[in-house]
């Protein structure tokens, strides 16, 4: 798979983590392959606030949420350690995020799928990976995949 290089949405990372999800074999093994660097792995700093969210949320996690604490050394041990290329947003994401979400008439909580796509269209993955495919249908040319279609 050398060559190949993922932009992931953030409930990918969620499931890899989440033991219970039925996502979690195939998330996990993503994951993997690209702290491994047999692919590239691609975050945003988005994705990383909103897995600190998920993973200390009692509802979110099953009800074994990880403290602050943990949640903080599993996301700098994983995903700040140089393994995944970590993306801030630009003046420019933010300008082609409200211009997409502007002519598709998308409105509140859409726009973070927007705006990370944003980023992935600026850093040309080869694939955007998300288990919610239709959110982000038709919002660029960077083909959408769940992880079970790339691994």
């Amino acid at each position: 798979m050398r060559g190949v290089s993922v932009f992931f949405d953030t409930n990918v990372l969620v499931y890899a983590h989440d033991e219970l999800s039925p996502f979690h074999e195939e998330s996990a093994l993503l994951l993997d392959l690209s702290l491994k660097k047999e692919i590239s792995g691609i975050i945003s700093e988005q994705n990383v606030i909103e897995l600190y969210r998920v993973l200390t949320n009692v509802s979110a996690m099953s009800g074994k949420p990880l403290s602050p604490s943990e949640a903080k050394a599993l996301i700098e041990g994983t995903y700040l350690s140089g393994d995944l290329k970590v993306i801030y947003p630009s003046k420019d994401t933010m300008r082609k995020t409200l211009e997409i979400a502007s002519q598709r008439k998308l409105t509140s909580a859409r726009i973070f799928d927007v705006r990370l796509y944003v980023q992935a269209l600026q850093n040309r993955p080869t694939y955007f990976v998300t288990y919610n495919t239709e959110d982000f249908k038709n919002l660029g040319d960077v083909p959408v995949k769940t992880p079970g279609e790339i691994v």
